[in-house]
């Protein structure tokens, strides 16, 4: 059976979080959808706790990572008050949190300064971040720079995907999984020239997230979906892990070729 992970992505909708040289909910959401990549190309499968730009309530994030029942849990933040560099939270219990956030921040530390790994109490003495101290899972949270420090602002906006890459490989590591010997080269056929992409809300493409769905619960693709009518960047990111499966180029466009072969695909369930 695939590990899970769990992808907390910080803030969303009326809550921007952090803003100075970057809007922290905007890189949540993108370093989010990298992680999520990366993630799958260990074969590990994951949860995000949001795939678009929406109002995120602590209490039903933490319901809703509790439900999924991952092995792991990694929430993604990004930081402010004057400081610089990364840094990684984890449960004051130790153990797999504090072994998550070890790995993760010897990968990081590769590409950016860091602040090491932390315990933050409240004053109860209990972990003060809820995403630690109430899912079932080991869980850290990591903040991926300042955004009120234009040095981090500028490599997150440049290298959030590089970011990404070493949350995953840290998270691999924790669970004890290593990337196949041979990751398969990427292909230029174009699978379709034209079709539903990015931005497009009419009935058809409202049509094709359903065939999309209908294809995550059959267990042919793990990527989310937008919650509204809207091609959105979850949307695209199915479209994307289909045409890599079927060895095209990630185009982000479902024309009539995809269609047809996503149908195919799903009567073979």
């Amino acid at each position: 059976m695939s590990k899970k992970v769990f992808i907390g992505v910080g803030h969303g909708g009326t809550d921007s979080g952090a803003v100075k040289y970057i809007v922290e909910k905007e890189y949540t959401l993108k370093t989010a959808f990298a992680v999520a990549e990366y993630l799958s190309e260990y074969g590990i499968d994951y949860k995000m706790s949001r795939t678009q730009d929406i109002d995120t309530e602590m209490n039903s994030k933490v319901a809703m990572c509790n439900k999924y029942n991952p092995d792991l849990v990694m929430d993604i933040h990004f930081n402010a008050g004057g400081g610089h560099g990364f840094e990684v939270y984890y449960s004051r219990v130790g153990g797999t949190s504090k072994a998550l956030a070890k790995n993760i921040n010897a990968e990081v530390s590769k590409i950016m300064d860091s602040r090491g790994t932390k315990v933050k109490l409240g004053d109860n003495g209990y972990d003060y971040f809820a995403i630690i101290r109430e899912t079932d899972a080991p869980a850290v949270l990591c903040e991926g720079g300042f955004v009120d420090s234009e040095k981090d602002a500028e490599f997150v906006k440049k290298n959030y995907k590089k970011l990404a890459k070493a949350y995953a490989d840290g998270i691999a590591k924790t669970l004890g999984i290593s990337k196949p010997a041979t990751a398969p080269k990427p292909s230029n056929k174009v699978l379709d020239k034209s079709g539903y992409k990015k931005s497009d809300k009419t009935i058809g493409s409202l049509a094709l997230k359903e065939l999309l769905l209908t294809a995550k619960s059959k267990g042919i693709i793990k990527s989310g979906m937008d919650e509204n009518r809207v091609v959105g960047n979850g949307t695209i990111n199915a479209i994307n892990e289909c045409l890599k499966k079927w060895g095209y180029k990630q185009t982000g466009v479902a024309g009539e070729n995809f269609i047809k072969r996503l149908a195919q695909e799903i009567r073979k369930k």
